[in-house]
């Protein structure tokens, strides 16, 4: 039986979104006569909030949160999915991976001659091997990412320039200078594995299609305000906070921390002595003054350090922004919606401290809301769908899937 409305080239689609503490898992109607695209059916598996020692831990924790996802994909989901559209097939799944398990490079390579040149299908595929060669050797020599075993997961041009000005290939151009620039996500290799063998039992006759939170983060900020050209992504998980710097409408540097929500709620639980999850609930306001009044003044001042610790973290992401400039005025962050407030509140007062400056703190999932859908639906998805994650990467998967992105 149907339940809601689509048309013949309705694309349904499989959602898998892999934070630092959790797993999503949804299957998507995106009907392109429509604005926004039908949720079918989601769960979220949190990786179990408990002390954890090291990053090892936490990827254990995800590992097995995802297999529990997909699990309740292929029995529950797949059920919902025939009941409401009467199909079976699921032809598309796409993946997107948070930091601390993913990583965001953005090159640019550029050719110019003295004569003028015709821009090609052939030119710019040579460019992009020359891009892709260089992100090779680049994570080959990188220390590090050779220790934590890293690939390529997704490719992405996200800017071609002919003499200094946007262009593209639909049209045939004369230049003396071509710029590519190119956006490459990169994941860490067991847990490419993993995505790939659990895809194959459950998922085995779909396009798997894998991409970093912070590039469809990109994306959907850059659709729904293609007016504004330089700000800075935050995103915050549980146990990590992502940044992207964006300048001149392009993605140009990603760096993170792992440390996030459930990294402070350990530390506040340990020093009042209750449960973390009782400690993260308090994240839900945005001043924990109040909150922590009947503890000991010592309990009070250690709470203070802890979120000065962390405004100190960010502060310092603030500065790593790939060049000498400071972060952009504007900001968009996307974290959970309970705790969104309470980082609104943590970010501004880190961004004012890197840069001297206050700063325009919008709500990424807001904004997504207030631009696609009309106020019945808004009202509807705000009581029914509280993972922002989810919204932005259904968004992505209605809007670009045809697009090849």
């Amino acid at each position: 039986m149907r339940i809601f409305g689509s048309n013949n080239n309705t694309q349904y689609g499989v959602l898998i979104d892999i934070g630092s503490g959790s797993v999503l898992v949804a299957i998507i109607a995106s009907d392109p006569t429509k604005r926004y695209p039908d949720i079918i059916w989601s769960k979220r598996e949190y990786a179990p909030l408990r002390q954890i020692s090291s990053v090892s831990d936490s990827a254990k924790n995800v590992m097995t949160s995802l297999l529990s996802a997909l699990m309740l994909l292929d029995s529950e989901g797949r059920n919902v999915f025939r009941e409401k559209t009467g199909k079976n097939k699921l032809p598309i799944t796409k993946v997107t991976i948070a930091a601390p398990w993913s990583y965001t490079i953005t090159k640019s390579i550029a050719y110019r001659h003295k004569e003028s040149f015709a821009v090609t299908d052939d030119l710019v595929e040579e460019l992009l091997r020359t891009a892709h060669k260089k992100i090779e050797e680049e994570i080959v020599e990188n220390e590090k990412s050779s220790n934590l075993g890293l690939s390529v997961i997704t490719q992405n041009v996200i800017g071609l320039y002919a003499n200094g000005y946007t262009t593209s290939l639909l049209t045939t151009q004369q230049a003396n200078s071509l710029e590519i620039i190119e956006c490459n996500a990169i994941a860490q290799d067991y847990l490419i594995a993993a995505i790939n063998d659990v895809k194959d039992k459950v998922l085995p006759d779909t396009q798997l299609q894998l991409y970093s939170f912070i590039l469809v983060f990109y994306y959907i900020i850059r659709d729904i305000a293609p007016e504004t050209t330089d700000y800075c992504l935050v995103d915050i998980t549980y146990e990590a906070t992502e940044i992207g710097v964006v300048r001149n409408g392009i993605l140009n540097y990603t760096t993170h921390i792992p440390f996030g929500s459930f990294s402070i709620a350990r530390e506040i639980a340990e020093i009042i002595k209750v449960p973390l999850e009782e400690a993260f609930g308090y994240l839900s306001s945005s001043d924990q003054s109040e909150l922590f009044k009947k503890y000991s003044a010592q309990q009070q001042n250690d709470i203070a350090k802890v979120l000065e610790n962390y405004q100190t973290r960010l502060t310092d992401l603030f500065h790593e922004t790939g060049d000498s400039l400071s972060i952009p005025r504007r900001v968009y962050l996307h974290g959970n919606l309970q705790t969104e407030l309470f980082f609104k509140k943590q970010i501004s007062e880190a961004a004012k401290k890197a840069t001297g400056a206050a700063h325009a703190i919008y709500l990424a999932s807001t904004e997504l809301l207030d631009k696609e859908y009309e106020a019945e639906n808004k009202a509807e998805i705000e009581k029914n769908v509280a993972d922002t994650a989810l919204l932005i990467s259904a968004q992505f998967f209605h809007k670009f899937y045809n697009e090849g992105k």
